[in-house]
């Protein structure tokens, strides 16, 4: 009986074949998962901008609205979620002070701010501080800070 033995030269071949064909498979997974992680990212900056632009249409409406009296009421109705957690952690903050903070949370700028409120630029710069003083945080951080309540879920 004879024995049917690979030759050393054989199993080496079949060693770099598998080798190969490995590292295939590999490069193969590294492609998919580079373009499954595009096609993420192009799904992210779409979810952000479609976010961007409701956030101008809740701007340009607020604009809108900046000279009723019930603007403050309306802010509460269209972010109730937001305004009820805001009330929760900050218990001290006043309906000012949460319109103020609800404003600079959505990213409205520092005289459109003045516009909606009708206060004058001392009077909201003496509110930023108060804010920031019953939230714990510096007027300078206060942005950032309300930015980040704002958008926590």
């Amino acid at each position: 009986m004879e024995g049917h033995f690979l030759e050393i030269p054989d199993i080496i071949i079949i060693a770099n074949t598998a080798v190969v064909l490995v590292i295939a498979f590999i490069v193969e997974r590294i492609i998919s998962f580079r373009r499954e992680l595009t096609d993420l990212r192009i799904r992210l900056l779409a979810a952000r901008h479609e976010q961007a632009q409701r956030d101008r249409i809740i701007l340009e409406q607020i604009k809108q609205h900046s000279d009723k009296p019930d603007a403050l009421d309306e802010l509460q109705h269209i972010f109730s979620n937001k305004v009820q957690l805001i009330r929760r952690e900050y218990p001290s903050l006043t309906d000012t002070d949460v319109q103020v903070l609800v404003l600079i949370g959505l990213g409205v700028d520092n005289i459109d701010i003045l516009s909606f409120t009708g206060m004058s630029k001392r009077t909201y710069y003496k509110r930023r501080q108060l804010i920031a003083q019953r939230m714990n945080t510096t007027a300078a951080k206060l942005d950032e800070l309300a930015k980040t309540v704002f958008t926590s879920n």
